[in-house]
């Protein structure tokens, strides 16, 4: 009989019992690093994958945004530091708006700008009037400026001492005042519209010389820097200038300007002044004479005795911005066919003064004109004409062969002047 065989009591399992690696477990471990510290690798590479993924897309995206607001968005010069005076007419459009934006280069894409004021709900908020902008700018910003309230409903305009009707008027369309000139133009001869704003319009008109004129309002309209309204009409413009001129015309005709000096003996004397026998309107034409002959201001009162010696010999004035006025040339070196023109303005065709100014003369031309230098009329002072062109000095003297070798003297410069503005001019 077979002995049974004694069986053996269970081994019981380690209570540690280290991991056992396989040849595949081992290669794995070594290819991804240190092979005791692969339980951490595993935790690690999910978040670094996810890390760096996240990272792409944002470089992507960042790229992406970099080109389009670079595009779109950006300052069209982002150092600029350039003010622009850009208006909004009423009635515009924000597709007007931006269009002329972006005509003058103060954004990149009108169609961004009119979407982002849509999609902000800012269409209405834009309002009309002068805002101040810069091309360093951003549409953001452009947008936050045209709707933030602070455009102003006022523009400044500058009328030069010297200047035409015409050439006010063609100044104020340059800078979208008005939109041409046809209007302006028309009513510089609407007397009865204007003669109760003026007092020197009116003493033209009692003195019966307003007829023969190009424009009756010649003269009257004060050189000065002014604010108007955005949304002015010519009409008030020319009112505008013309309530100036009144203020001149007081300044200069009923102002006390009596001086005062001491002698030797320490008593007093009244300062001699030139008694001009010329009436308020006769004035206003010598002075817009004077402010077309003199560049420097120092020559004022000497033309002015020159032309009053003149009229006091009852000599012609022969001066030549009255022979080119009606023809609007402008030059120096004016040829005998200049001179010849048979009209009321040209002084070298009329004796006296021409039949109405010949542009609108400032404060100081009206002054000399009353007031010349009293030690030229006292010399004698008959001729004078322009030296060097560009230095605006002139050569004054007493006796018409001394005049005639100036001229000579003088006429070549005139001529390369000419030629040079005429060449430019053509450019």
């Amino acid at each position: 009989m077979a002995q049974k065989r004694k069986r053996r009591a269970p081994r019981r399992k380690p209570i540690f019992q280290s991991e056992k690696y396989s040849i595949r477990a081992l290669h794995e471990d070594r290819e991804y690093g240190l092979y005791w510290y692969a339980w951490l690798w595993k935790l690690l590479r999910p978040a670094l994958i996810f890390l760096c993924s996240a990272l792409m897309v944002i470089g992507v995206v960042s790229i992406g945004y970099d080109r389009v607001y670079g595009a779109f968005f950006a300052p069209v010069q982002a150092e600029s530091v350039e003010v622009v005076t850009f208006q909004i007419d009423k009635g515009e459009t924000v597709s007007q708006i931006g269009q002329r934006l972006q005509d003058e280069k103060l954004l990149r894409d009108r169609r961004v700008f009119k979407y982002m004021v849509q999609f902000k709900g800012l269409t209405n908020a834009l309002s009309y009037g002068v805002f101040k902008l810069s091309p360093g700018m951003s549409v953001d910003q452009i947008i936050d400026e045209l709707t933030s309230g602070s455009q102003t409903n006022e523009r400044v305009i500058t009328i030069v001492p010297g200047w035409t009707c015409e050439d006010i008027a063609n100044y104020l369309v340059s800078i979208g005042a008005l939109e041409n000139t046809g209007e302006f133009l028309r009513l510089c001869n609407d007397v009865d519209r204007f003669v109760g704003s003026s007092y020197a319009l009116r003493d033209a008109q009692n003195s019966g010389t307003l007829p023969g004129r190009k424009y009756a309002l010649e003269g009257y309209l004060a050189p000065d820097t002014y604010r108007i309204f955005t949304s002015a009409s010519a009409e008030s413009i020319i009112r505008t200038l013309l309530n100036q001129h009144n203020k001149v015309i007081d300044s200069v005709f009923y102002a006390d300007r009596t001086q005062y000096y001491t002698d030797e003996e320490g008593a007093f004397h009244e300062v001699e002044t030139y008694d001009s026998h010329l009436s308020m309107d006769q004035t206003v034409i010598l002075a817009s004479m004077i402010e077309k002959e003199a560049a420097n201001r120092e020559d004022y009162a000497r033309v002015s005795a020159v032309f009053h010696n003149r009229l006091n010999l009852g000599m012609k004035l022969e001066s030549d911005p009255t022979a080119t006025y009606l023809s609007g040339e402008h030059k120096l070196a004016l040829t005998e066919e200049d001179t010849a023109q048979i009209n009321n303005y040209n002084t070298y065709y009329v004796p006296g003064l021409p039949v109405g100014p010949i542009c609108n003369p400032s404060v100081a031309a009206l002054e000399a004109a009353q007031a010349p230098d009293l030690s030229y009329i006292e010399q004698g002072y008959l001729y004078f004409c322009a030296m060097e062109p560009t230095s605006g000095n002139l050569a004054f003297s007493v006796t018409k062969e001394e005049h005639e070798a100036n001229v000579t003297r003088y006429r070549p410069l005139w001529e390369e002047y000419d030629r040079q503005q005429a060449l430019q001019g053509a450019q």
